[in-house]
């Protein structure tokens, strides 16, 4: 009878460690998919000179065709890029973006420069014919 309540004991023993390996296994999965994703997030290399001519470029070609009225394939095309592409093509045009910025926020800062833009044009176009 001893040798069976050892027995019990024993195998309880065993499915206690075996409850407890599995939990360890799961933690330290856990722990290699958040430094995974953690891994993936680092922060992008810093813009080249050419990526940011290309950038620039792009973004005045994308405003020119934003002021001749093709406002909607501008957006479309904008809203398609990626948010990670979108925040590098805002920061290569000097606008104040962050990495944690929603893509949506970024747009409107690129909206909103496309609009002021446009108004200084108008405003400096105005004077000119002011003074003649």
């Amino acid at each position: 009878m001893a040798e069976r309540d050892i027995g019990k004991e024993l195998d309880l023993m065993h499915e206690k460690l075996d409850r407890i390996l599995d939990l360890l296994q799961k933690r330290e999965g856990k722990a290699a998919a958040l430094k995974e994703r953690q891994r993936q997030k680092q922060k992008p290399p810093a813009l080249t000179e050419e990526e940011m001519h290309k950038l620039q470029d792009r973004f005045a070609s994308l405003y020119e065709r934003w002021l001749s009225g093709d406002e909607h394939a501008v957006q479309d095309e904008l809203e398609n890029l990626d948010a990670d592409e979108l925040r590098r093509f805002a920061d290569a045009n000097n606008l104040n973006v962050t990495s944690k910025m929603p893509k949506h926020k970024v747009l409107q800062l690129i909206g909103a420069r496309f609009r002021e833009k446009r108004q200084l044009h108008r405003g400096s176009s105005l004077r000119g014919k002011d003074s003649t």
